[in-house]
């Protein structure tokens, strides 16, 4: 009898510290499910402070994502942005690299990071963050990717290559407006006047027309012996950007960069 009342104590006692075991178990993952919530949301307000240009508030934000949650890896890779707005090349480097070390295969940062190498003058290896992300069949937006690549490789000089990602990249997201535009650039130099000029007429409609745009449509209505669409682009050029040294350029006949 003694013998069966210590086994079935120590039974008793063994379930007691299983059940405290699962309770404190359960209350250790609300608790990180809070803080990851946290995390969350902090790193979505640093967002959108960022793109309206509070880079003070939308830091302090990230800080307390991080502080929440440690391992919360979009906080890192919107600090990387923030200090690559900033020009804090050697924070924002290191912010990337803490957001590959949690999560080494996710797109959206390797995409980020390869545009941030490229603009650094570190291209190739840019180049090779943009093919990871476009080796991975589940990304939902290559685009993003293949109009970086398009942007990067044109910044090289590689313009084939750079066409090549850039059409791809439409094909896609046929209003894409930063592939549209370089497009137009890239077969206006090779002499495909009316291609440039279908780019650049897709381009113009998502928008206000740009200096750069304006100047473009000079150029290829020029080309073309387009008297009509030239006016039309310079009249647009004298009233939006009557200032601009590149539409003084064009009224002079000169060839405006």
């Amino acid at each position: 009898m003694k013998n069966a009342l210590i086994v079935m104590a120590a039974l008793f006692l063994a379930g007691c510290v299983s059940n405290t075991t699962v309770e404190t178990r359960l209350v250790q993952d609300a608790q990180t499910a809070d803080a990851r919530r946290r995390a969350e949301l902090h790193t979505s307000l640093a967002a959108q402070y960022y793109t309206r240009g509070n880079f003070v508030v939308a830091l302090e934000e990230t800080r307390l994502a991080e502080k929440d949650d440690p391992k919360y890896y979009p906080a890192y890779n919107v600090r990387a942005l923030i200090f690559m707005e900033l020009r804090e090349d050697a924070l924002a480097r290191q912010s990337f690299e803490q957001a590959l070390a949690l999560a080494p295969r996710d797109p959206d940062v390797m995409n980020n990071y390869g545009w941030f190498l490229c603009l650094r003058g570190e291209g190739a290896r840019g180049m090779e963050f943009f093919n990871r992300v476009l080796g991975d069949t589940l990304y939902t937006t290559p685009e993003k990717a293949l109009l970086n690549a398009g942007l990067c490789s044109r910044m090289a000089g590689k313009n084939v290559e750079a066409e090549d990602y850039l059409r791809r990249a439409v094909v896609f997201k046929p209003d894409l407006a930063g592939a549209l535009y370089s497009l137009a650039e890239i077969v206006y130099e090779k002499g495909s006047y009316k291609e440039a000029e279908n780019y650049l007429v897709r381009y113009m409609r998502l928008g206000e027309p740009t200096l750069s745009a304006l100047v473009l449509g000079v150029k290829i209505a020029r080309a073309q012996g387009e008297k009509a669409a030239e006016d039309s682009m310079m009249q647009q050029l004298r009233r939006r950007f009557p200032d601009a040294p590149q539409t003084r350029d064009l009224e002079q006949g000169k060839t405006a960069k």
